[in-house]
């Protein structure tokens, strides 16, 4: 039990880094993507949904701190992603990584339709994300607000999420997981078994 606890202290502000790191990459940049979820899908399959929804929480709320305070209310989206990831996972989804990528694209369509509803009913629209320059000509072309910023969110959440997924699983295949406390389990649901 010692041993599982000290592995979630350690994987917890490893995940939040992990995203912080990745978001920084891509603020700097001005990317219309976000890969603020690479540890929370991480630490969802790793140590369990409820473990990734706390990454999430603990991910934005720096952020919203730190970046913009227009990336608290976005932790709902993190949250459901890290249970989305640990759905897909359980249903042996990330033995293959044509799954994973159908995976990340549900899991994109499905969280841009829940940022869309935060973005427009918390901030009418415009987050302060690369999409508001989509949302923005949009809506200025006749387009309705929500209509508007969920065609700006749609492909970028789902290029976001199947990347973010994608970038999980290439972890997952080199990190060391028979050293993890559930490392049968993930053995199992990764396919090594078949391979090893």
């Amino acid at each position: 039990m010692r041993k599982n606890s000290s592995f979630i202290v350690a994987m917890i502000p490893a995940g939040v880094a992990l995203n912080w790191v990745a978001n920084s990459i891509v603020e700097m940049l001005k990317l219309p993507i976000f890969l603020n979820n690479i540890g929370t899908v991480l630490n969802a399959i790793v140590l369990g949904p409820i473990w990734g929804v706390v990454t999430a929480l603990m991910t934005n709320t720096i952020l919203g701190l730190i970046v913009r305070w227009t990336y608290v209310p976005f932790a709902l989206v993190g949250a459901l992603v890290a249970y989305l990831a640990y759905f897909f996972f359980k249903r042996e989804w990330y033995k293959k990584i044509w799954k994973v990528l159908v995976a990340g694209a549900i899991t994109g369509v499905i969280g841009a339709v829940m940022s869309t509803i935060i973005s427009v009913y918390v901030f009418g629209g415009f987050s302060g994300h690369a999409n508001d320059v989509i949302t923005a000509g949009l809506i200025a072309a006749g387009q309705q607000v929500f209509s508007a910023t969920f065609i700006a969110n749609l492909p970028t959440t789902i290029a976001d999420k199947v990347l973010t997924f994608w970038i999980v699983y290439m972890i997952l295949r080199i990190f060391p997981v028979r050293f993890l406390p559930n490392a049968s389990d993930l053995r199992t649901k990764l396919g090594f078994e078949e391979t090893v």
